[in-house]
């Protein structure tokens, strides 16, 4: 049995290692098939390892890189358990591994495909880091690699857990900030922490793993480019003329009983229920009548932190919107984004609605393109629409869920959703484009950009192994078919569509009662 699967994971080496440029791909794929299925090694997997490891002195430098991202494929299947067969049969050969790493161009597909490798092995973190630090890693590949090869410790009473994307050292806090993280971690029981710590460390795995094969299949990837725009540390916004609401008082309905709202400058008060929703700073609590939000977890409880605004903005967005889009040479630019909200957001008469604004980099470039008189921002997290305010004082904001919208029926000139509906859990989407539209009018429009799953059964590993509160079990991009099919059922029409990578543009249209796309 060992020698038929030892025949034919060597026939399959040997096709990949001769294979010529315009069959790589496929004979790779077929490789990593029979050795790896979604996370999981196969009955092939531990006698292909010194296969594979031989292999990597008889072919070039692409698939050197190629064999790398396998070999660290293999190195994972077992985690979180800290010692199995495959991992140490993978681990064996680390020698060879830091030799190769210290001959690799640095920054190249080579390079950072065997960084992933060698973040598997924390038996050998001091080997591994002092080979880093005479490569001398820029500070974010350091701060991913340093994090993945620390083992969990059951005896630290204050783990540094929830603080892995896009690296560790990304998170600049204040002793404040440092404070509530402590209280955080220490509300939770032993199995939380150590449940915690090991999405953790797949989250940072995953980016080094997406970012590496990326490399690996095109070229060195670029460091991202922070906005010229950013939400201050510590948002200061502003009390807010009650005139920023009532200009879209007709659009308002108690999210209650349905009823209209009227304005003062602290509260909205519903005609019908009596139910009254402050009004703070220029952003209407829609939620506290309302039952409130509720349930969040020790990730949402984080973003509690001021400046987590400031750091979605500079760090984590620019970071995300390259993993899930397959896009690390950074084509879809602030500009191009700026650029793309103009041209596709078509509203008619009525507000229009920034859904999950965030800290209003986005919302900005729509009150460009519409007017600011226009926009209404909502989110549910307070702490985003505080920067928000501070940006953009002439613009109200909302906090509420968008599974029940603050709105009448027809009532919004138009709808955007950027770089925003993965940030919802997966099973709201389609309910929350039917509450969108439910309150768009005739011929109102719904913009939006988020990603696809990838084709590639690597990448879309890569991508599944992050962690963030709305994707508790693995991040989770969208079936395009299904995903349209989503607005179609809500009744929105697909007026234009484009891609960039992973990453889609769509501008869907109301339908009038009785007409057809």
């Amino acid at each position: 049995m060992v020698d038929s699967a030892a025949h034919s994971v060597t026939a399959s080496i040997d096709l990949f290692a001769g294979a010529p440029a315009d069959r790589l791909a496929e004979a790779y794929q077929r490789l990593v098939s029979e050795l790896w299925r979604d996370g999981r090694a196969t009955e092939h997997t531990l006698p292909a390892v010194p296969h594979l490891v031989a292999c990597l002195d008889r072919v070039d430098e692409a698939r050197q890189g190629r064999l790398a991202i396998l070999l660290g494929l293999l190195a994972e299947v077992e985690r979180p358990a800290a010692h199995g067969r495959v991992h140490a049969a993978v681990r064996a050969p680390l020698d060879r591994y830091l030799t190769l790493w210290r001959r690799a161009p640095r920054g190249q597909g080579l390079s950072l495909a065997l960084q992933y490798l060698l973040a598997h092995f924390p038996e050998d973190r001091h080997r591994v880091l002092a080979v880093a630090d005479d490569l001398s890693l820029d500070a974010d590949y350091r701060s991913r690699l340093d994090r993945a090869l620390l083992r969990f410790d059951a005896d630290d009473p204050e783990p540094q857990i929830g603080r892995a994307f896009p690296y560790p050292t990304a998170w600049e806090m204040d002793e404040r900030e440092r404070a509530h993280d402590r209280a955080q971690v220490a509300s939770l029981s032993a199995e939380q922490k150590a449940a915690q710590w090991h999405k953790d460390t797949s989250t940072v795995l995953g980016f080094i793993g997406a970012q590496a094969y990326w490399a690996v299949l095109h070229d060195a990837p670029i460091p991202p480019i922070e906005p010229d725009s950013l939400p201050p540390r510590y948002p200061d916004p502003p009390e807010a003329d009650p005139e920023i609401f009532r200009r879209h008082e007709a659009a308002f309905r108690c999210p209650k009983c349905g009823e209209s709202l009227r304005f003062t400058a602290a509260a909205a008060r519903c005609t019908g229920c009596a139910g009254a929703y402050r009004i703070t700073r220029g952003m209407l609590d829609s939620t506290a009548s309302a039952g409130g939000t509720g349930g969040a977890d020790f990730l949402s409880q984080l973003v509690k932190i001021p400046t987590m605004a400031h750091f979605i903005e500079s760090k984590a967005r620019p970071n995300f919107k390259r993993l899930c889009g397959f896009t690390w040479d950074g084509p879809v630019t602030a500009g191009v984004e700026e650029k793309l909200i103009a041209e596709l957001v078509h509203p008619v008469d009525g507000p229009v609605l920034d859904v999950a604004a965030g800290p209003g980099g986005f919302t900005l470039a729509l009150a460009k393109a519409v007017g600011h008189q226009r926009v209404i921002a909502l989110d549910l997290m307070p702490q985003m629409l505080a920067s928000l305010r501070h940006r953009l004082p002439q613009v109200p904001a909302v906090v509420a869920n968008a599974r029940t919208l603050p709105f009448g029926d027809g009532t919004l000139g138009a709808a955007m959703c950027w770089n925003g509906p993965h940030a919802f859990l997966y099973e709201d989407t389609a309910p929350i484009f039917a509450e969108i539209s439910r309150c768009l009018r005739p011929g109102g429009t719904f913009t939006t950009y988020s990603f696809r799953d990838s084709g590639d059964p690597i990448y879309r590993y890569f991508v599944g192994s992050h962690h963030f509160p709305q994707s508790e079990h693995g991040l989770r991009m969208y079936d395009l078919d299904e995903f349209k099919g989503w607005l179609a059922d809500a009744g929105l029409v697909v007026r234009e569509e484009s891609a960039v990578g992973l990453a889609f543009f769509i501008t869907a249209e109301k339908q009038a009662l009785g007409t057809r796309g």
